[in-house]
């Protein structure tokens, strides 16, 4: 049976693929949304989700059944919040989101509970964490919208791999030839570990003209 999309960009970390991104100067990368726990990764399509203040501070919102009623089996939940101060996303939400089979979450803002995020699977990824709850506070504004984090472009449906080193937005309509081209990428980056392990120099790699 062939391999889904997802499937093939989970066999690459996010230097491969931003690697393979360079080769069509598609700049995907987004920086300092580590994951809760050091070895979370996620790979899957995009649902886009947007936040705004709440209008009424202190008074019930649509935050967070909105959102928990956005939970999709194989998707990565991508949320512009509105400050890392005030906390997105929670323990019971991550088990919720597990139980649904989301593939991950990625927080432009803040999260909290992080001892039950990290004793359990599901992948977080934030900002930071805080303890302000985000309840009575934030307003669910946008649902599948593109949004735009650190310069990034986030469509619907864009290809989303998030690991300890960043993570990384593969637009949906070039995600067969990025994929191509990241497979290229490994087998070259394997081909460079396995040269070195066996004792290459740096003037052996040079030689051959190698990248890293």
């Amino acid at each position: 049976m062939a391999l889904s999309i997802t499937d093939v960009y989970s066999m690459f970390d996010t230097s491969v693929v931003s690697d393979a991104l360079d080769k069509y100067d598609i700049d995907g990368v987004i920086t300092g949304l580590p994951p809760a726990e050091s070895g979370q990764t996620a790979v899957g399509r995009a649902h886009t989700m947007r936040f705004e203040w709440a209008d009424n501070p202190g008074k019930q919102t649509n935050f967070p059944y909105t959102m928990l009623n956005e939970l999709l089996n194989d998707r990565v939940l991508v949320i512009d919040g509105v400050s890392p101060d005030i906390s997105c996303w929670g323990g019971n939400a991550s088990r919720l989101a597990e139980n649904a089979g989301v593939s991950g979450v990625v927080i432009n803002g803040g999260y909290r509970d992080i001892p039950e995020i990290c004793e359990g699977a599901f992948p977080v990824f934030a900002r930071q964490p805080t303890p302000k709850s985000g309840q009575y506070r934030l307003t669910v504004e946008s649902i599948g919208e593109p949004l735009e984090i650190d310069g990034v472009v986030v469509n619907p449906e864009d290809l989303i791999i998030a690991d300890a080193t960043g993570v990384v937005v593969v637009p949906a309509e070039n995600a067969v030839d990025v994929a191509e081209t990241a497979e290229i990428t490994l087998r070259e980056e394997l081909l460079v570990e396995r040269k070195i392990e066996n004792g290459a120099t740096v003037t052996d790699l040079q030689s051959n003209d190698h990248e890293f």
